[in-house]
């Protein structure tokens, strides 16, 4: 959607000649080009001239006068801030949180987490199954894992039916257990949530796993051992960025 929603804008010689002084007219605009487009957040990034906005999970920018569209990182050299990775964080942040907890499936540690995270996971993976056999020192270092699907083969892929199998299983903890030390489980089918969360996966820009998402919305691809995982998580508690 976003990508034809681009091309429309590059392709688009019609656009009317009407400046727009807001959010709300510098949206109206763009809705002239695509009517069903899904604008979230439009917004006016500080004294930039430049309107800040979300389409499709992804951090677009509009110049004030509804001209110029841009995507890609903004950089604010003044406080050498990454202005685009916070709002993604945000979203990330506000996605997940909108995710129903129950469709994930979570190991928790016996005692009260320090930190939760959000792992994206495919059965196949090397470095998932190594994050997996080292659950008990996530757990002792304070760290709990929830688990969301992304099936790197897509979906209705071998991958897929291999998550499908886990989520669909009585005991969804030890059916993770064994398919990811390679067990083979039974072919199950019922009402899960693979695809969906496949697809937030890929809104969120998950494109390898495992990929790790903090309560905050960062992201920290690939695998980061226990010990690792804690000091990075007290660094940044320590920062106020989580």
């Amino acid at each position: 959607m976003f990508k034809l929603f681009m091309a429309a804008v590059l392709a688009s010689v019609s656009m009317a000649s009407v400046y727009a002084s807001d959010a709300e007219k510098i949206e109206a605009r763009l809705l002239q080009i695509i009517p069903d487009l899904k604008i979230d957040g439009l917004q006016q990034l500080g004294d930039s001239g430049l309107y800040e906005g979300v389409i499709n999970g992804q951090i677009i920018y509009v110049t004030r006068d509804g001209r110029y569209l841009m995507e890609g990182k903004v950089i604010d050299l003044e406080s050498r801030t990454d202005v685009t990775e916070l709002r993604r964080a945000e979203v990330r942040r506000d996605t997940l949180a909108a995710v129903d907890e129950a469709s994930m499936i979570s190991f928790l540690p016996e005692k009260q987490a320090d930190y939760t995270l959000t792992v994206f996971t495919d059965i196949d993976c090397g470095y998932c199954r190594i994050l997996h056999g080292q659950m008990d020192q996530y757990h002792a270092q304070g760290i709990a894992i929830r688990y969301m699907a992304y099936p790197r083969g897509g979906v209705g892929s071998d991958a897929y039916q291999k998550l499908v199998n886990v989520w669909c299983a009585k005991d969804q903890h030890q059916a993770m257990t064994d398919a990811k030390a390679e067990l083979e489980l039974p072919e199950l089918q019922c009402t899960n949530s693979v695809a969906t969360h496949f697809a937030i996966g890929n809104q969120l820009g998950v494109g390898g796993t495992p990929a790790m998402f903090l309560e905050n919305g960062r992201m920290l691809p690939g695998y980061v051992p226990p010990q690792r995982l804690r000091a990075v998580l007290d660094e940044m508690s320590k920062a106020g960025q989580i």
